[in-house]
């Protein structure tokens, strides 16, 4: 064999090499912005959120029974609220002063700018199927009662793999809930 047609074909190798490496690490890097829920402390899956994008977790509030939306977002790996929609103010609901502004949205009264920190995740206490937990995501609703009353729910912003994003579906909880009809 040729001198310069080894070291042709020992290049290409080591291209070929170096490629593969490169898709590997690709793979496996968690490169992708997303939300963790635990449940327990046992994973239940990921929900992909784009930098930026907001996510809702809506429930019936407790007392008042009427629909409570509160929109976050991440900020520097941390959970951020930026507005909350209700329709009354209820026991431990509404407008603080110097948080935001309240406006009137037909039946809802909306609360934005509210840029309040919450920390790294929230976790929440899942109520009944009255109370109806959900979490939004731009793609995706997560409804947790049906299956999680009465367990805790932790929602996290992480980064994670091409390989875990294809691999993983959503992750919307297992329960033996009666079908409807």
């Amino acid at each position: 064999m040729d001198p310069s047609t080894a070291v042709r074909r020992r290049a290409g190798t080591a291209l070929a090499a170096v490629l593969a490496a490169v898709l590997v690490a690709g793979a496996l890097l968690p490169l992708w912005p997303a939300l963790r829920l635990s449940v327990d402390d046992e994973r239940l899956g990921h929900l992909p959120l784009a930098e930026g994008e907001q996510f809702t977790l809506s429930y019936v509030h407790s007392i008042d029974h009427l629909p409570i939306e509160e929109n976050l977002r991440v900020r520097d790996g941390e959970l951020v609220v930026d507005s909350t929609r209700l329709r009354q103010f209820g026991a431990g609901m509404g407008h603080i002063p110097g948080e935001g502004t309240g406006r009137a949205d037909g039946e809802w009264w909306v609360i934005e700018d509210m840029n309040r920190p919450i920390g790294p995740e929230v976790a929440i206490r899942v109520g009944t199927a009255a109370v109806d937990h959900r979490l939004s995501t731009p793609d995706t609703e997560v409804r947790l009662s049906p299956c999680l009353t009465s367990r805790r729910v932790v929602v996290e912003p992480v980064r994670i793999s091409t390989l875990r994003l294809l691999l993983a579906g959503d992750p919307q909880p297992y329960c033996d809930e009666p079908s409807p009809g």
